[in-house]
């Protein structure tokens, strides 16, 4: 038991830690794996399966325009790949300490789920939103440098299927749109499914709130670019209703990091006040909407309290504002922001 309670108590810096630290340190852990062995020949990228190829091909990159301040303003959702996690992993109504350990022993895993990413093309400047996965997560030897207890845990309860065309360096230069013309990187949290894709925005400045950098939980330095150094923010009080504090991305104060915390111990999430509608890009907060309107906290989180209280805080700005809500692993996030759909509560 003591061995236990020192696992659970641990925390490392972001330069300290390493892998496997991290991995035990912080219970719970992001998504990040390679294909379980027993499924390598139902879920490998290169896998001749026709409906793989296909649901591989159907990735898509959504754009709507929603107006801003009287100008119109283009959001695109961008999907860099897609990740299966246990069934307890998503979805864990009796959250225990242990719950790690039963991750490992469910058997079952959900469906493959879109891995978004977000690019604002602000009149401030184009504003990028998490970075998503790259390819190299398909490769066997990937994590390697975090440690042997992150790739053994991983290979046993994460999937990914991510290609080249999926990274979101490659997405956006399809869109056109070009490093230097990106105002900011955004990132919610420093789980890999939204930080591998930094390698391909070296020099575009990177923001990222101060205390999510300092303390980060399921963090593996060892896979993040040396050049790294991201420009770190502290929250404003008195700057947003019921969520009482927030960082402005923009001169204009349309969009706001605000604290959504829970799924690590200092989540963010991005708010984009439109004209039209609010939209909440809501990183981890939960796997899909219907979890939050029903109140199913997903199976792994630093902090159960937290995210009831990020949920109930949620609920509540959307009672009193139009609010799009857009989690990074649900498969009606594009969809919902090409049509503006608004949470809607009983």
């Amino acid at each position: 038991m003591y061995k236990i309670k020192t696992i659970i108590m641990q925390r490392r810096g972001i330069n300290k830690s390493t892998g496997s630290t991290a991995l035990l340190g912080m219970i719970p852990i992001s998504h990040f794996s390679q294909t379980n062995k027993d499924l390598t020949h139902l879920f490998q990228a290169n896998s001749k399966d026709t409906k793989l190829n296909e649901s591989i091909h159907l990735l898509k990159t959504q754009t709507t325009t929603v107006k801003c301040n009287g100008k119109e303003v283009k959001i695109h959702a961008i999907q860099t790949g897609s990740v299966a996690v246990k069934q307890a992993h998503r979805s864990n109504r009796t959250a225990h300490f242990l719950t790690p350990i039963k991750i490992s022993l469910d058997k079952n895993f959900t469906e493959f789920m879109p891995i978004w990413t977000w690019a604002i093309e602000h009149p401030e400047g184009i504003i990028v939103i998490d970075t998503g996965e790259n390819a190299d997560v398909m490769n066997p030897d990937y994590l390697i440098p975090a440690g042997k207890l992150v790739m053994k845990y991983s290979k046993r309860n994460f999937m990914f299927e991510v290609s080249k065309e999926n990274e979101i360096g490659f997405q956006l230069r399809k869109l056109g749109i070009a490093n230097d013309s990106i105002k900011n990187v955004v990132l919610t949290h420093l789980h890999i499914d939204h930080t591998d894709g930094i390698k391909d925005f070296k020099n575009v400045e990177i923001i990222i709130n101060e205390q999510e950098y300092m303390h980060p939980s399921g963090h593996f330095p060892e896979l993040i670019p040396k050049w790294f150094k991201p420009k770190t923010v502290k929250y404003q009080k008195d700057n947003l209703e019921i969520f009482e504090e927030a960082y402005p991305l923009t001169k204009s104060e349309d969009l706001l990091l605000i604290p959504t915390n829970g799924h690590t111990k200092n989540h963010s999430s991005v708010l984009f006040k439109t004209d039209e509608c609010d939209i909440l890009f809501a990183g981890d907060v939960c796997y899909n909407q219907r979890q939050l309107l029903e109140n199913d906290l997903p199976g792994i989180n630093v902090n159960y309290k937290e995210s009831k209280k990020t949920f109930e805080k949620i609920k509540t700005y959307a009672k009193n504002n139009n609010l799009v809500f857009l989690p990074s692993h649900d498969s009606d996030s594009g969809i919902r922001l090409m049509n503006k759909i608004k949470l809607e509560q009983k």
